[in-house]
This record gives C-alpha cells, sequence and structure tokens, in this order.
C-alpha cells in the first residue's frame, strides 16, 4: 500500500475519533455522554440528554465526518484505499482514541460515507426510516427497517455489488459495536436513563423500565443527572 493511502486511512481514522456528540454534551451540561442515559456516544443519546436541537447537530457532524472523509480520499488515493479509509472513519468514531476507546455505534459517519458512494437509493433509505417512524413511533424497529433498506436499494438503483456488500459491512460493524456495549449501556440506563419515557436502542430488562416513575418529558431534563 502506497504511504498516501496509509497517511489518509490513518487521517480517517483521527478525524472520525473527533467525539462531537460528547463535545456538545460536556458543553452544553458538563456531562459525560457516556455515563448517562444509553451510555452511547452518540447523536440519538444527546438528543434525549441535552436536547433535540443539539441531537440533530451531532448528527450532522457524525454524518459530515464520514461524507467530507470519503469525498477527500477518493480524489487523493485508489478507490480501494478510499473504501478502507471509509471503514477508518468509521472504526475511528466506535473506538476514540480521545475517549480512550470509547465511541459511538458508528451509523452516522457510515451514513456520510454512503451518501458518497451511493447518494440516491441512501437518500431513499433515509426517507424510508422517517416514514416507518411515522407509522410505529419507535425509532428502533423504524432504523432497522431503513438499514435493510439502504443495504438492499443499491440494488434498485443497478449499483455494483460491491456497493450493497460495503454497506452490509457498515452495519454489521455498527451491530458488532452494539453487541461489545451492550453490558456498558445497561449498566448506565439503570443508574441515569433517559427522561420523556423513549426507549434505548435495546430492550431494557423487565424490571427496569424505561421511563422511571415521576420523570419528565423534557428530554433537556436528564440535565439534572449528577455529574
Amino acid at each position: 500500500m502506497e504511504k498516501l493511502s496509509l497517511v489518509v486511512i490513518l487521517g480517517a481514522y483521527l478525524i472520525g475519533s473527533v467525539p462531537f456528540s460528547q463535545i456538545i454534551t460536556k458543553w452544553r451540561t458538563g456531562l459525560k455522554l457516556y455515563e448517562v442515559g444509553e451510555g452511547n456516544v452518540g447523536s440519538r443519546n444527546v438528543w434525549h440528554v441535552v436536547g433535540p436541537q443539539w441531537g440533530v447537530l451531532a448528527l450532522l457532524l457524525d454524518c459530515l465526518k464520514g461524507l467530507l472523509v470519503y469525498w477527500a480520499a477518493t480524489a487523493l488515493v485508489p478507490a480501494a484505499s478510499a473504501l478502507l479509509a471509509g471503514v477508518a472513519v468509521v472504526l475511528g468514531h466506535q473506538f476514540s482514541i480521545f475517549l480512550r476507546g470509547r465511541g459511538g455505534k458508528g451509523l452516522a459517519p457510515a451514513l456520510g460515507v454512503v451518501l458518497v458512494i451511493s447518494p440516491l437509493s441512501t437518500l431513499c433509505a433515509v426517507l424510508i426510516l422517517g416514514l416507518a417512524f411515522l407509522i410505529t413511533r419507535d425509532f428502533n424497529p423504524s432504523v432497522t427497517v431503513a438499514i435493510v433498506a439502504i443495504i438492499l436499494l443499491p440494488l434498485l438503483f443497478r449499483q455494483p455489488l460491491w456497493v450493497p456488500a460495503y454497506t452490509l459491512v457498515m452495519a454489521l460493524l455498527a451491530a458488532l459495536k452494539k453487541r461489545l456495549d451492550h453490558a456498558h449501556d445497561m449498566r448506565v440506563w439503570s443508574s441515569h436513563p433517559w427522561q420523556g419515557g423513549a426507549n434505548p436502542g435495546w430492550s431494557p430488562p423487565a424490571n427496569q423500565p424505561a421511563n422511571p416513575p415521576g420523570a419528565s418529558d423534557d428530554p433537556s431534563a436528564s440535565n439534572a443527572h449528577p455529574r
């Protein structure tokens, strides 16, 4: 592998490691995001812990990490190296050197990467996510439907077979990270769950309600958790 490719892949990992969700949460509340809510350093946790507008900002910034890294890589290195850079930015998000290996699940930067590779099918998958949420009013199954769509829709748009295969790899990385984080996330949720009744990205135990008694419907009420 050429030296430039190695530099780009390493740079992608470092950029992916920038924990925008944690930066926003620390700035707005002083909290460590991986110690509150669902324990995930991601935009959905920001939405419920800090507030919806800050969750949207975190989502956009994390998507931009993937989008800009992959777009720049395609201009600098061969296609195979650019694809590795796309994986590296997701791994950086998942295992941030700035958070001692902690991080999010990687869906937002992966979305940014795939937006560059197959923009039309990816935008359709985002639309399907919105429609699924309107029907189910449940974010978790809606995301599952959208992930399946983002993997399969490139075939309908006559994309090469490597495109759905690559998106499948991204989805498997997110699933693996979710599995690795599960014990930690459950411990955090047992102490500092979201306020307002939303469910985390997994099912809490039967004896552990998603919305504790007396919880507020205000997402920013989670700021009351001790630091």
